[in-house]
C-alpha cells in the first residue's frame, strides 16, 4: 500500500467510477443505496483484471474530498466520484489466491453462531 501511495503517479491506468447525480441529502441508508449500485460493476472490473493477469484494487483515500476530486478530474457537479481503481502490472508474487474456508467466516443468524467452522 505504502509503494501504491508513493508512486501513484506512475501507475499505468486508474479507473474512477462515478455516479451521475448529486448525493442529495437524505438520511444515511439512502444515500449508501446510491453508493452501493457502483460497486458491483467495480468487483466485475477486479475479477476482469485478475483473469486478464493484471493487479487491481479498490481505493477510496484519493476521494477524502470529493471537492477537490472534482477539480482534478474536471468533473461537473452533478457527477459523483466513488471509486478509485488502480491497474497495472503485479509487483511481487502473484499467483493463485488463497482463502479461508466458507465455514471459518460465514455465520449463522448471528455473530459467532458458525456451525459449518471444522473441529
Amino acid at each position: 500500500m505504502q509503494w501504491q501511495a508513493d508512486h501513484f503517479e506512475e501507475i499505468p491506468a486508474i479507473v474512477v467510477g462515478c455516479l451521475a447525480t448529486m448525493i442529495p441529502l437524505m438520511p444515511r441508508i439512502a444515500v449508501s443505496s446510491l453508493y452501493g449500485s457502483i460497486y458491483p460493476s467495480v468487483q466485475n472490473l477486479l475479477l476482469a483484471a485478475r483473469a486478464a493477469g493484471l493487479g487491481a484494487c479498490l481505493i477510496t483515500l484519493p476521494l477524502w474530498s470529493t471537492f477537490l476530486a472534482r477539480r482534478a478530474l474536471g468533473l461537473p457537479w452533478t457527477v459523483t466520484p466513488c471509486a478509485v481503481i488502480p491497474i497495472g502490472w503485479p509487483r511481487g508474487r502473484y499467483g493463485p489466491t488463497t482463502r479461508k474456508p466458507v465455514g471459518e467466516v460465514v455465520h449463522l443468524d448471528r455473530w459467532g453462531n458458525q456451525p459449518f467452522r471444522a473441529g
